[in-house]
């Protein structure tokens, strides 16, 4: 590929996906081991945006990112290369997004539910609702809510997870539908379907707010 960088500059997408870069990162020894700390240098800073997006803590998203490279290396050598590596990498992260997610969302009832068990029905509703506050103020999200936001991000924000998780990589990261189907592990029309509706309510939300807000 008579367009390719030199070995020491930081490789942007495109490089990544061609079939000499992969042949680079399968190599044995230093080469490999170059070759894969370019790409951590290339992908680093829009895998952990994509990351950011879904979780609120920058240190529980720094962990999510190490966890997807450290997948990455472990499944290379499997990559049969039928789709793009950075679709491929994407997935991961998708998946350790949900399950990060999953295991917030269980810690969070158990909490609720022990707090529930301990308290009276009065003070069970205090405690939980503190309960609840502490869990969801960690200092970036608190620093986030404090900051002001457009109308169209928090109702990004609002959309159920999985349809941000469509828009956010169809209309942020300007995947295909194909790629996004393949990340989130849906069809190509559940994706068109999906994507259709979050678009709707980000409209629909955006258009009650502003309909809602006080006149100056």
């Amino acid at each position: 590929m008579g367009g390719m960088k030199p070995s020491q500059s930081i490789p942007d997408f495109e490089e990544i996906n061609s079939p000499e870069f992969l042949a680079m990162l399968l190599a044995k020894g230093p080469p490999g081991q170059r070759a894969f700390a370019r790409m951590v240098q290339g992908t680093h800073d829009r895998f952990l945006g994509f990351i950011r997006r879904q979780l609120a803590s920058q240190e529980e998203c720094l962990e999510v990112l190490q966890e997807v490279y450290l997948a990455v290396h472990k499944g290379l050598p499997g990559f049969a290369g039928k789709s793009k590596l950075t679709t491929w990498i994407f997935s991961l992260a998708h998946h350790k997004i949900c399950d990060r997610i999953a295991d917030r969302d269980r810690s969070h009832q158990e909490l609720t539910e022990n707090r529930e068990a301990s308290l009276s029905t009065e003070t069970a509703g205090a405690e939980r609702w503190d309960g609840i506050t502490a869990w969801d103020a960690a200092p970036d999200r608190v620093s986030a809510r404090n900051a002001v936001e457009g109308l169209i991000g928090k109702a990004i924000e609002a959309l159920p997870e999985h349809a941000r998780q469509v828009y956010q990589l169809r209309d942020v990261e300007g995947m295909s539908g194909e790629e996004t189907a393949e990340v989130m592990g849906i069809t190509p029309e559940n994706v068109r379907v999906q994507l259709h509706r979050a678009r709707r309510q980000i409209v629909e939300w955006v258009q009650e707010k502003m309909a809602g807000a006080p006149k100056t």
